[in-house]
């Protein structure tokens, strides 16, 4: 499994906007193939907000990169202005553990 992180550092007002971007986006970014798990939080505390999200394999995590839908996101990014506040992370996953229910 792979792991990536996006941070973003956000205003109030653009948190707000992120949120309401989100809403709509990550429902449909969970239907990429490969993607097991996202993750998304944000504190306005430290005025950022991440997304985590956890993909099944570094090809999946390619395809995603290659696709319509990351362009989508970037777009909104560079309309609000994050694009030199963004950073993206990404790496091998050694452990992962669920709580069985």
């Amino acid at each position: 499994m792979f792991i990536t992180i996006t941070t973003s550092k956000v205003t109030p007002e653009q948190s707000n906007q992120v949120e309401n971007f989100l809403q709509n986006f990550l429902p449909r970014m969970k239907k990429q193939q490969g993607v097991v798990a996202i993750y998304h939080y944000s504190r306005p505390e430290k005025g950022d907000e991440s997304t985590v999200v956890i993909w099944e394999s570094p090809a999946a995590v390619k395809a995603y990169r290659e696709s319509d839908l990351v362009k989508e996101a970037m777009a909104y990014e560079q309309k609000l202005g994050l694009q030199d506040t963004t950073t993206r992370e990404g790496y091998p996953l050694i452990f992962s553990a669920s709580r069985k229910e």
